[in-house]
């Protein structure tokens, strides 16, 4: 039985009785407006979550479309105007077809499918979002290959010049960015050359390369759309555009630097859609899951995310805020820049020209009658400072720092200038992490791995012993096919530690205990490391050995 979506959500735990209750008085002053629509413009809650909640409702299985790409054969079962007219996507076909859809209660739909196809259906619950995204993307590329697109464009370069086609020539690498899921676009002068790259799933992967004659047309169009002095080629730039791509909206960050061969440019593509930002979709384990929620509902205190760039740090501080009842707590945050704007919150960007620092906006806000802070990133004295006062004084602070592991932290803030004795008493938990690449589901072969073999690529022996039980053991290899652009491996998930400060471990930092003996106390008091993390997603068959060894050494 069908029930209305706020009282969905609710028995789901997603929405609470406050978020529901301004969710109906809005819908009254916008009576046009789905309910759900509603919930979710306020960002309530993420078109994950109301996915999840169908899933469960319908006992469908939920799907993560950015972990798949649809086989040609199940795409070719159910014509574009089909998929697009019920929102359905075919996209794996063996003894029956698999389709993702929004609504698990389209029986006619569904009727018509197995009447033209005549086969049965296994149905997937996934994101009313980016269903149609993927829907347009995948049977676009069904007619018009990457391959072939690419071989138009340079064809139209040689016989219409480029800059009668500069405007085409950027849309085509940035859409095609979009499409292989790259998180950056490398811009890269040769002597011969202008190079493009991706970065997907944080490694660069070659797309495209132009003739030497296009590189001042393309990067000059590129610095025009980024409010750049194109006139300067000496100094580095930076700048931004908006960008729009199959009714979705994307931001993105651009800088140029002056190279041997020329301006290397960069763009980072964000995108608007904020439904990523969930800790469960993130890939935090259920008992981690439980250390998170249970901090970030401490009235104050400093919780620290640590790791090197591109580990995905931001993304989860957003995801904190997003579980923190922000109809109940004034949360206000302080970031360079502002990359998502969310409902219901505070948000303020730093600018250094102007002398608008991190520290500058966090004495501010303090008169702003906070209860949570975020603080994009802890890079100074004074910030580090001004972070430990707010969290003294009553305020949750969350932030990010540049350390390889969570217990490097402590000595980082003590080499700020941070007195031991505030540190140890207002330092919550840590936690580091990374990102890691997950096996494609289609092609990931299994295999048997023994202990000796991991130790021999780099495991420590004490990780093996305390995480492996069996001496061979069964797991995965990463193969390559069509569906992960021959990596073996398509999305990213996080690996974690948590090291949670209690009193003992207070003690010891204000004794100025040194890092060995803080980590063997947070691993005797269950702390999993990064390795140890990694292995237990190794046992699981989300990843294999050597993808850990490269991301945690």
């Amino acid at each position: 039985m069908r029930v209305q979506i706020g009282e969905l959500l609710k028995s789901a735990g997603y929405i609470n009785d406050k978020q529901l209750e301004i969710a109906l008085k809005i819908k009254k002053l916008y009576p046009s407006k789905l309910l759900g629509e509603i919930i979710k413009d306020l960002y309530f809650v993420s078109t994950v979550e109301i996915a999840k909640a169908l899933a469960l409702q319908s006992n469908k299985e939920y799907l993560n479309l950015r972990d798949i790409a649809p086989s040609e054969e199940a795409l070719r079962t159910i014509n574009k105007e089909t998929a697009m007219q019920f929102k359905i996507l075919p996209f794996k076909l063996d003894k029956k077809l698999h389709i993702a859809t929004d609504d698990p209660y389209n029986i006619v739909a569904f009727d018509l499918i197995k009447r033209r196809t005549n086969l049965d259906l296994e149905v997937y619950i996934a994101e009313e979002d980016l269903l149609t995204k993927y829907i347009q993307i995948y049977y676009f590329l069904l007619e018009n290959p990457i391959e072939k697109q690419a071989e138009e464009i340079l064809q139209r370069i040689r016989v219409e010049g480029i800059n009668n086609v500069i405007q085409d020539v950027i849309k085509f690498i940035i859409d095609s960015a979009i499409v292989e899921r790259a998180s950056d676009i490398h811009i890269t002068p040769q002597n011969l050359t202008l190079d493009v790259f991706f970065r997907v799933d944080g490694l660069l992967r070659y797309f495209i390369s132009f003739p030497k004659e296009t590189q001042q047309a393309i990067i000059s169009r590129i610095k025009v759309m980024s409010n750049m002095d194109i006139a300067e080629q000496r100094l580095p730039q930076d700048g931004s555009f908006s960008y729009k791509f199959l009714e979705e909206n994307y931001d993105t960050r651009v800088s140029t630097v002056p190279t041997a061969f020329g301006e290397n440019t960069v763009i980072r593509i964000l995108s608007k859609n904020l439904s990523m930002f969930t800790l469960e979709n993130l890939g935090f384990r259920e008992n981690e899951l439980k250390v998170i929620i249970k901090q970030i509902s401490k009235p104050n205190g400093i919780l620290l995310i640590t790791g090197p760039t591109g580990s995905g740090k931001s993304t989860t501080l957003y995801s904190l805020i997003r579980r923190i009842n922000i109809l109940e707590r004034n949360v206000i945050t302080v970031e360079d820049p502002i990359e998502y704007r969310f409902p219901f919150i505070k948000q303020t960007e730093v600018n250094e020209k102007i002398g608008y620092k991190f520290s500058t906006a966090i004495r501010s806000f303090l008169r702003q009658d906070p209860d949570v802070m975020l603080i994009g990133e802890i890079r100074d004295e004074e910030t580090a400072e001004m972070a430990i006062r707010a969290s003294i004084t009553g305020h949750l602070v969350l932030s990010t720092l540049h350390t390889n592991t969570a217990i490097d932290a402590i000595p980082r803030l003590l080499n700020l200038g941070v007195d031991k004795t505030m540190l140890a008493s207002s330092l919550n938990a840590i936690i580091s992490q990374r990102l890691l690449r997950k096996l494609c589901p289609i092609c990931k072969e299994e295999t048997e791995y023994t202990k000796r073999y991991l130790i021999s690529i780099g495991f420590s022996e004490e990780s093996v012993e305390k995480v492996v039980k069996e001496y061979t053991f069964k797991g995965y290899r990463a193969v390559g096919c069509k569906n992960c652009s021959g990596t073996g491996y398509i999305g990213r998930k996080v690996i974690s530690e948590i090291i949670v400060i209690d009193k003992e471990i207070a003690s010891m930092i204000t004794e100025s205990e040194s890092i060995i003996k803080l980590s063997e106390k947070a691993r005797e008091k269950g702390m999993v490391t990064l390795e140890e993390s990694g292995l237990l997603d190794i046992l699981e068959g989300i990843t294999t050995p050597e993808e850990v060894i490269r991301i945690v050494g």
